[in-house]
Formats: C-alpha cells, sequence, structure tokens
C-alpha cells in the first residue's frame, strides 16, 4: 500500500477503527492522544474494546462510536514468575489473536474502514485495510529466551501495513525495546501524553496513583499507607478509596491533569505510558516496577530523566 502515514496527523477525512490491548491500561490511555489528534483531522473514529476501555473513554470522547472486542484476558499473579506464567498461557495467546482478526474480518465486510490502529493487539489488521500497529516493544527485555520471543513477536508486527513507535528516533525513553528489524515502515511518532501541562495551586505533596494486576495493586497501596504513617504529607489517592484521604476511583483525563497539576509529587508504577506522561508534564515523580514485570524493570535500570525517578517496592 503507498502513502502510507507516519504519523496521525497525516490522517484525514478517513474512517478510522481503533482498539487496544487489555494488558494493563496504559495502552488505552495512551490512544486518547491519538484520538484527539485524529479527530482535529475530521476523521470518523471507531473504537472495538471491552467494557471497561469503552466507558473510559466515553468520559473524554461521548461521540465515540464503540464496539464490544473482548480482550486477551491473561492471568497474572505477581508472586509466580511472570514468565512462566506467560509461557504456559501462551495458547490463550495464540487463541484470542486468532479471534481478534477474525472479528476484524466479520466487522470489516459490514462496515468498510479506511485504516485500523492498533495499541499492541497483533491480530488486529486486515489484508485490504491501511494496518498500523502502535508498540515500542520489538525487542522484549525478558530473563529467558528473548531473542527467540521476541522474534515471534515481530513476525506479528510483519502483519501490518506501518509501525508506530510512541518514542523520538534516539529512543529516548524506550531504550532497547525499540530497537528490532521491521519487514516494514517504522515511524519514530513521539511519546504519547495525554495531559496538558496545567499551572495551578498546590494541594497534595503527593498523589499516589494505583493501578495494575492483584496482588500488587493492594501491596503498592499498603506500603504507601506504612510510608504515610512516618510523614503528615497531604495526599490524595487514584484507583481506590482509602479512608482518611481524598480519593478519585476512576477519573477522565481532565480530571486526572487537574490532580497531577495540583501535586507536588506523583507516585505510580513505572509503566511506559505513565513515563511518556511524566516527562512529557516534567512533573516530579517516583515510579515503582512491579514485581515480575520485565519491562518495567528495565525500564526503571536504563531511562534516565531529570524529572522521573525510580524505587523499588
Amino acid at each position: 500500500m503507498n502513502n502510507l502515514p507516519k504519523h496521525p496527523n497525516e490522517i484525514r477525512n478517513a474512517t478510522v477503527l481503533l482498539s487496544a490491548l487489555d494488558w494493563g491500561f496504559g495502552h488505552v490511555t495512551r490512544l486518547v492522544s491519538v484520538i484527539k489528534i485524529l479527530r482535529e483531522q475530521d476523521n470518523h473514529l471507531i473504537f472495538a474494546g471491552n467494557t471497561a476501555q469503552i466507558e473510559f473513554l466515553r468520559k473524554d470522547f461521548p461521540f465515540l462510536e464503540t464496539y464490544n472486542l473482548d480482550g486477551y484476558n491473561l492471568d497474572l499473579d505477581s508472586n509466580k514468575s511472570t514468565y512462566w506464567q506467560i509461557i504456559k498461557q501462551s495458547f490463550k495467546f495464540r487463541g484470542a489473536i486468532k479471534m481478534e482478526h477474525q472479528w476484524l474480518e466479520d466487522f470489516i465486510a459490514l462496515h468498510p474502514v479506511d485504516y485500523t490502529i492498533s495499541d499492541n493487539r497483533y491480530g488486529f489488521y486486515h489484508e485490504d485495510v491501511n494496518s498500523i500497529l502502535i508498540t515500542h516493544q520489538l525487542n522484549l527485555q525478558l530473563p529467558f529466551f528473548a531473542n527467540r520471543v521476541s522474534k515471534s513477536i515481530r513476525n506479528y508486527i510483519n502483519k501490518f501495513n506501518v509501525c508506530w513507535i510512541p518514542d523520538t528516533s534516539d529512543r529516548k525513553l524506550s531504550g532497547r525495546l525499540s530497537r528490532g528489524k521491521l519487514n516494514i515502515p517504522m515511524a519514530f511518532i513521539g511519546p504519547l501524553n495525554r495531559f496538558k501541562n496545567l499551572k495551578r495551586e498546590k494541594k497534595y505533596d503527593q498523589l499516589i496513583i494505583l493501578s495494575g494486576p492483584e496482588p500488587e495493586r493492594t501491596n503498592f497501596k499498603n506500603y504507601a499507607l506504612q510510608e504515610l504513617e512516618k510523614s503528615n504529607k497531604s495526599t490524595c489517592f487514584v484507583g481506590v478509596e482509602v479512608a482518611g484521604y481524598d480519593s478519585v476511583l476512576n477519573p477522565s483525563t481532565s480530571e486526572l491533569e487537574e490532580l497531577i497539576a495540583a501535586s507536588d509529587l506523583v507516585i505510580s508504577r513505572a509503566g511506559y505510558t505513565t513515563i511518556m506522561e511524566m516527562e512529557g508534564l516534567q512533573q516530579k515523580a517516583e515510579l515503582y516496577p512491579t514485581k515480575g514485570q520485565f519491562e518495567q524493570e528495565y525500564l526503571a535500570k536504563t531511562v534516565v530523566s531529570s524529572v522521573i525517578s525510580f524505587e523499588k517496592v
């Protein structure tokens, strides 16, 4: 296919179908900035995803046309080896890719689109449609069989028409994760950050954002509460209700934007989307890698930024 777009702002007056991986919420939250750009270009936008993803996006984009599409639904226990859990569920992973590919075939037969944009859903491509994959994961940093697994992932990526990498060409934030040769065009579209850099009077010493799989999510909350017992810092929690503290369960992008602007420090997990957002805002942050999440552990060791400090929990 000719004239493949190298950035969202090159897509105009088209029908675009988007979807995002459901492993964590970062894949769908970073689509917010992509959707904003596409909307400005007079595109008709459709999103396919699970209930939680749809409910989140409708807070920011009530006009968005949506369809239900199940996710990968991988089960992860931080008390066990993440690597071996993924290996044991590889059949489930491949089955989900096959399912979403068939869903897309059936959908496009009834609802023609000009582009598909997938954030890390490897089966969300169509041979007759310009199919774009957003990912920085070309070269996974795993303790075992890294080359073999990365080669398998790149084989999936090569089924798309173009790969958008959410980083700069010098790989400032993704490091070795985005190093890998593909048989399709690669375009660095820059870090994705859905937030505006607002100037607000500070209300909180720290904003603690809880996310990710259990039991690590609860472990992180308990760790934060133990640390708070040693100080009198004004604190707001996001993602869970905590007695005695301001808490916001499911903020929209604009609500979380305001909370970040009103906080001196953000404390969160070291997911790649969070790194892009904190770097883009030049927000002081402490980011804690989730136990067993090899990408987060790699990023914590290698990413250097004057506004981000990494800690272990």
